[in-house]
């Protein structure tokens, strides 16, 4: 990930699309133990681990791993397997949280309407707990986007704050938003 902020222009329209199908697992182990040390994400930052795998260092020995389409299950196995010399929390979060991506031009902006935290300032990788139209979230900068992530109970409110947030940026949804009662 880039060491500064790119620009937020975007090369397309400003969408809104539902990550949620995507596999969530949390992690929770010592911050100097062996499965810390194979994440290799500090606090307040995100990367790749391969090309379908987000490490999202959300507290200190705390992870979200963001994982491709369906079901956790190899995801939770793989981590509950890892070698420690501690305790370790593996769990799948997957039915009890939302995930947006707001991308495109105006994207920067839009949040920042809505955001505690100016994220267009912060650089690739940048993750931070925050309040997102008061809704305690996850806020990821991957390039141009954006990566919000809550509790599933206030996604459906999220998704129409943010909506409304990037209307004067001409926003689109990308994929059906999130509902309460959908998984």
């Amino acid at each position: 990930m880039a060491d500064s902020a790119p620009a937020l222009s975007g090369t397309g329209p400003l969408t809104l699309a539902d990550d949620s199908h995507r596999a969530k697992v949390l992690v929770k182990a010592s911050a100097g133990g062996a499965v810390a040390s194979t994440l290799a994400t500090g606090f307040g930052s995100a990367r790749a681990l391969d090309d379908d795998l987000l490490c999202v260092g959300c507290g200190v020995g705390e992870w979200l791993l963001l994982g491709p389409p369906g079901p956790a299950d190899g995801l939770v196995a793989r981590w509950r397997a890892e070698p420690d010399d501690g305790l370790v929390t593996v769990l799948d979060a997957t039915p009890g949280r939302t995930v947006l991506r707001l991308s495109g031009a105006g994207a920067g902006a839009a949040l920042a309407k809505v955001c505690a935290v100016d994220m267009a300032a912060a650089a690739d990788g940048t993750a931070v707990r925050t309040s997102v139209a008061r809704v305690p979230s996850l806020v990821v900068r991957t390039g141009a986007a954006f990566l919000v992530a809550c509790e599933r109970s206030y996604g459906e409110y999220l998704a129409d704050a943010l909506l409304d947030a990037g209307a004067e940026f001409g926003i689109v949804r990308a994929s059906k938003i999130p509902s309460n009662d959908r998984r």
